[in-house]
């Protein structure tokens, strides 16, 4: 985005709430926020965080935060409050309906069939139920002579 194209709350919301983290340095990439040296300081019921947004979109933020639409991850590796992520405090309604498996990452394991039932211990496997494979209906089949 160009410098006159800035961001607006609804979509800093909008691109924050479709995730499950965003750092500051992702935001700065998406919505095209080029200067190296923004840092802007952000309060909150008495506690004052540093964030590396100018001071338009880091106003939109603090705007968010105060409202309890996002929370922000705090560095530990300075001593120094400074906010190195962002996170929705309610993930966006349609990433929840609209998702695979309701909100999951959409991973759904096939199950392997052909492989034996857990077998409690103490017991043979040959005891075990469960159905059975041959090798020869588990390979190709033969050709015709």
């Amino acid at each position: 985005m160009s410098a006159n194209k800035r961001p607006s709350t609804s979509s800093l919301r909008r691109f924050i709430t479709t995730r499950p983290y965003v750092a500051i340095a992702e935001l700065r990439r998406r919505f095209g926020l080029d200067d190296p040296d923004a840092m802007s300081l952000l309060e909150r019921n008495g506690q004052t965080v540093w964030i590396g947004l100018p001071e338009r979109e880091a106003t939109k933020l603090q705007d968010l935060w105060l409202r309890d639409e996002i929370g922000m991850e705090l560095s530990v590796e300075v001593h120094a409050p400074v906010v190195v992520g962002i996170y929705p405090m309610r993930i966006a309604r349609y990433m929840m309906d609209g998702a695979p498996g309701n909100g999951s990452n959409g991973f759904h394991p096939a199950p392997v069939h052909g492989t034996p039932a857990p077998v409690a211990s103490g017991t043979s496997l040959a005891a075990a139920p469960g159905p059975t494979v041959s090798v020869a209906s588990a390979s190709a089949p033969a050709l015709a002579e």
